[in-house]
């Protein structure tokens, strides 16, 4: 029998349909690039603890964005300038309208996209804490803090109605909305769930695998492709724009970092400094990589590492352990970014594939005075709300034990990876006392699983 059913024929673009969709599974990329990224600059006895705490928090944050934080964030049936309803509740009506803010996309698809940003928001907090942070209280936080910090952050910097949008913050691909709410959320935690037991602010941690960092790094900096180009919501010359500045901004970030290093903390050419620079450079481009001119991520570049560098040393002098450095990179990235933006912005860029009804702004190039102190305005609104909310959540669940954010003594010495995870990274298994190998102190041998029982009887 055939179907009475009718279908309601939308005015897609099928060109800007596949190039969103392309996008969203770029930004899923990131989700293994950031895991691999944590994971080889943590220790190794946290390696799987860290894979697993990234890859987890992406699949509950997909699934609490399906059910209500799509609506939250993006309802276009409210003129609440705060927050939106759950109209839109389980995704509910998506697959037959658009959303105002990608009129040539099915909802369904903006709201496939902007999953992939709500998943990898909470994700970039985890490394603040990692190796003392609790697997099951970590993923209800990232619930939470989904629903009480980011949701609301996102409905008012890119909602039609949202209060920043409507003083013409500019924020392209998310630097306040990612970055700054992560970066203040990882500032939170690292200090209400205080330092490592064996943390010492003059005394470096050294990454357990740079290979590690150096793929996630790739993983990483591919992503950022769809991350921020496909931020255009089109198949345009925007979000080619986006990308190149992207890619501009990381190149130059690695470098400077690296340089800083050789120079400042006397080091030799390292992985490691070429990649945090150019996830400096990406963090701080994001905000603006579809309003500057491509030339100006190398801007971006330069002075976001430089800024983040020494942000991280001075959480180091002022002994505020995040474990992985995501306040200074993420958090000052993406800050700085957002004033970058505010100077840099021409009309010349926002003006190209503008979407219809919406009034394009700049920055101080093009004599727009007040771009500045609204992008000033967004941060500290963002890092208030978000600081307040994590402060608060973290309060609370810190007075149960079953939702204990901090893990016991024990298990942080031992590793989660055998306390909580039960695997162990097929590299690294065991750290065990040998004092004939020269060490910094804290790590001394390393076995593989099958050496473990000949080094525990040598």
């Amino acid at each position: 029998m055939a179907s009475t059913q009718t279908s309601t024929s939308l005015p897609l673009n099928s060109g800007d349909t596949s190039w969103v969709l392309i996008s969203s599974a770029l930004v899923f990329i990131m989700a293994p690039g950031l895991g691999f990224f944590y994971a080889g600059i943590g220790e190794s006895k946290n390696t799987m603890s860290i894979l697993v705490s990234v890859l987890l928090s992406f699949a509950v944050s997909m699934i609490h964005w399906a059910l209500i934080g799509f609506s939250l964030a993006f309802s276009d049936t409210t003129d609440s300038p705060f927050l939106g309803n759950l109209d839109y509740f389980a995704l509910l009506g998506t697959m037959t309208k658009t959303n105002p803010e990608a009129p040539t996309i099915p909802a369904s698809l903006f709201a496939l996209y902007q999953m992939m940003f709500a998943a990898i928001a909470p994700a970039l907090f985890i490394g603040a804490t990692a190796g003392r942070m609790r697997l099951i209280p970590t993923i209800i936080f990232v619930i939470l803090w989904s629903t009480f910090v980011y949701s609301p952050c996102i409905y008012w910097v890119w909602s039609d109605c949202g209060w920043l949008h409507n003083l013409n913050v500019m924020d392209y691909a998310g630097g306040s909305v990612v970055h700054v709410t992560s970066g203040t959320t990882a500032l939170i935690l690292a200090l209400m769930l205080g330092p490592r037991i064996d943390y010492d602010g003059e005394k470096e941690f050294h990454a357990h695998s740079p290979t590690y960092v150096y793929l996630g790094t790739g993983l990483l900096w591919f992503g950022w492709m769809g991350f921020n180009g496909g931020s255009s919501v089109a198949a345009n010359s925007r979000g080619v724009n986006a990308a190149f500045t992207s890619n501009l901004a990381a190149s130059a970030g690695g470098v400077t970092w690296m340089i800083l290093d050789t120079i400042v903390n006397q080091k030799k050419y390292t992985a490691i400094g070429l990649c945090t620079g150019a996830i400096a450079g990406l963090a701080a481009v994001t905000p603006g990589s579809g309003f500057v001119q491509p030339g100006v991520g190398i801007i971006f570049g330069i002075i976001s590492a430089i800024c983040c560098f020494y942000s991280v040393k001075l959480m180091k002098k002022l002994r505020i352990d995040d474990t992985l450095d995501v306040a200074p990179v993420h958090g000052v990235g993406g800050a700085v970014g957002m004033l970058l933006t505010g100077v840099f912005a021409q009309y010349q860029v926002t003006q190209v594939d503008i979407t219809p009804g919406v009034e394009p702004t700049a920055g101080w190039l093009d004599g727009v005075w007040v771009q500045v102190p609204v992008q000033f305005l967004a941060i500290i609104s963002i890092c208030a709300w978000s600081a307040l909310w994590s402060a608060i959540l973290v309060h609370i669940m810190n007075k149960f034990p079953f939702t204990e954010l901090r893990c016991s003594a024990e298990a942080e010495i031992h590793g989660l990876d055998e306390t909580e995870i039960g695997e162990a990274d097929h590299l690294y298994h065991h750290i065990i006392p040998n004092n004939d190998v020269p060490n910094d102190g804290r790590l001394t041998a390393v076995a593989r699983p099958d050496d473990k029982q000949a080094l525990l009887t040598a």
